[in-house]
């Protein structure tokens, strides 16, 4: 089993995603009734309207219309990043743009267009400011509606149209500003509580003296390999290793030097659970499990060789062992099949590395359904000595 850890940049896009979405659905619901509202008054004042004015309104909603369909696409892609966020930003912006002239020339209502221009952008504020580059987009169009309207409908003095126009921006910097601060505040505090609760969880899942997964580790990853297995039909091979009169090398060098050769054990274990699905576990006290999908019992005899190879390669001497004068595994090979759980597989490893010690110690053995009986164990199907 491979540590899980967050990547925080991961984790940040996937709450700026979240925040994205919820703050679009704010701002199509408030683009909705914008566009709602402006359609009654235009049909309220039908026989007044223009064909300017007609055109216009069938002009804003297909515009709203493509903007809420490529939001979707955004919404689909899964990351706040994605450039159809920015597409349908500027769509929306055009909308309001729109929207808001028409109002202001074939509605004759410059006031409520000015107003409108504000409302859209506070709008845009509130839904956006997890990404101001989205807000910019259609900000800008709208700041320059917002001049517009202003130089072509105001009896403001220039100093007062001046201080409109710099009025608006500056309010809107000055929101951004403030709640920016406060999701990056919020967004740290919970990324690094996320970060500390996977590492703890991390560590609860591995075996503090020899780095590779403990029971708990081993017994979620079973779990998931034989899920993924029965699901699949793919093959799935457990490997059980015991490390022979371990307790008679205890006994003579001492439980630090016993530390040392569970460490070294577990690290030759460890380097053939190459793949990313495979897991390497300590499971008792001197006994290791490898969990090996699809990978059949026949494969895994390859990697039993090489690790006892390896092991003996390593030169762990063993005083008091009566096989080899270094550390020597007994190893025990069962295959997933159909209608099998974690409990039975784990049975049928169990018995095969019982029956490897029984026929000698040192050697792998391959489950055989005449290993079921725990009581009488017969003998093994396939074995290989490796001494």
């Amino acid at each position: 089993m491979k540590a899980s850890r967050v990547r925080v940049s991961d984790l940040k896009d996937i709450i700026y995603h979240k925040n994205l979405k919820i703050g679009t659905l704010w701002i199509i619901a408030s683009s909705l009734i914008f566009e709602l509202l402006t359609l009654y008054y235009q049909i309220k004042d039908y026989a007044k309207l223009s064909t300017t004015g007609i055109v216009a309104s069938y002009v804003q909603a297909l515009l709203l219309a493509a903007s809420i369909f490529v939001f979707t696409l955004a919404f689909k892609s899964k990351r706040a990043s994605h450039p159809t966020w920015l597409v349908a930003a500027i769509l929306l912006g055009i909308f309001w743009t729109v929207t808001t002239l028409s109002v202001a020339h074939c509605g004759n209502a410059p006031e409520a267009a000015s107003r409108g221009v504000l409302i859209g952008a506070f709008t845009l504020v509130i839904g956006w400011y997890a990404r101001p580059s989205l807000l910019y987009a259609a900000f800008v169009l709208m700041w320059g509606t917002y001049i517009h309207i202003l130089i072509a409908f105001s009896t403001k003095t220039l100093m007062g149209m001046l201080l409109s126009i710099i009025k608006f921006p500056l309010l809107i910097g000055l929101s951004i500003y403030s709640l920016r601060y406060w999701l990056s505040f919020c967004m740290d505090k919970f990324v690094e509580n996320e970060v500390l609760t996977e590492r703890l969880e991390a560590m609860v899942r591995i075996d503090a003296l020899t780095k590779i997964a403990n029971r708990r580790g081993y017994e979620e990853a079973i779990e998931q390999a034989v899920h993924t297995a029965s699901r699949s039909h793919t093959p799935l091979t457990l490997l059980f290793f015991d490390i022979d009169f371990f307790k008679q090398y205890n006994d003579q060098l001492g439980h630090y030097a016993g530390d040392r050769c569970l460490k070294a054990v577990a690290s030759i274990i460890k380097k053939y659970a190459r793949r990313t699905t495979d897991t390497a576990a300590r499971i008792g006290g001197e006994e290791f499990a490898l969990i090996l999908p699809n990978c059949t019992a026949e494969q895994a005899t390859s990697i039993a060789y090489g690790i006892q190879e390896t092991i003996k390669e390593s030169e762990l001497h063993h005083p008091s062992s009566t096989l080899a004068p270094h550390v020597t595994v007994s190893i025990g090979i069962a295959e997933y099949m159909e209608k099998d759980s974690t409990h039975t597989l784990y049975r049928k490893a169990d018995n095969a590395l019982y029956a490897a010690k029984q026929k000698g110690r040192n050697q792998y053995v391959i489950f055989s359904p005449e290993m079921l009986a725990e009581e009488n164990i017969q003998p093994a199907s396939c074995c290989c000595n490796a001494l």
